[in-house]
């Protein structure tokens, strides 16, 4: 009778190729809510300037400065999960041992999978309507195309999902990795190799 170790096994060839490719999209998505959010503050600044120096102003930049918030929030929801720039709780995170951090981490993923699927599956039929109706802006020289800002709200949950779903496979490989190497520690605790010895003798 002999002992065995229990390694975690290797991650298949395409797992890593796929998280790159992921996090290349949502990297992406990252710098376009950047760019956004960029592009808000000069439309703010801008309308403060025509409206306080010139006395003017412009529906479709008033309608802009909102338009922007929806690519700066659903496109950088991934890019935040990804990169861990959500708001979370750390003075009692970070004392768990990292097994327990992957276990909440896993949970978390398929919380957010699961929210995102179905903003994704309630949302669709709402952009689609939008679509189908070519929606603009309901006032006088507003921003036309208003059903391009709604698409948006699939295509950002989609990519949330995604990243949850990789995320959670991380965890979950974490986890198995935490306790492999918890039944290799125990096999070569001291007394394991002596009684593996009795044993073998007594076979």
């Amino acid at each position: 009778m002999t002992a065995t170790r229990t390694e975690p096994l290797p991650d298949p060839v395409l797992a890593p190729v796929l998280d790159r490719v992921l996090g290349r999209i949502v990297d992406i998505a990252g710098w376009g809510a950047a760019l956004s959010g960029l592009a808000l503050v000069l439309v703010v600044g801008g309308n403060v300037l025509l409206r306080y120096l010139f006395n003017s102003g412009s529906v479709a930049m008033q309608e802009l400065e909102w338009h922007l918030v929806s690519p700066i929030a659903l496109m950088g929801m991934a890019y935040g999960m990804r990169h861990g720039g959500h708001v979370r709780v750390d003075f009692l995170y970070e004392r768990l041992s990292p097994r327990a951090q992957a276990i909440i981490d896993l949970i978390s993923a398929v919380l957010m999978a699961i929210l995102g699927a179905a903003l994704i599956w309630f949302s669709i039929p709402y952009v689609g309507q939008s679509i189908m109706m070519g929606e603009g802006s309901p006032d006088p020289g507003g921003l036309p195309y208003r059903f391009l800002l709604k698409s948006f709200i699939p295509i950002g949950f989609g990519l949330m999902f995604m990243q949850a779903i990789a995320q959670g496979l991380i965890n979950y490989r974490q986890i198995i990795a935490s306790d492999g190497a918890r039944a290799f520690d125990a096999s070569d605790a001291p007394g394991t190799s002596g009684v593996v010895a009795q044993n073998g003798a007594g076979d």
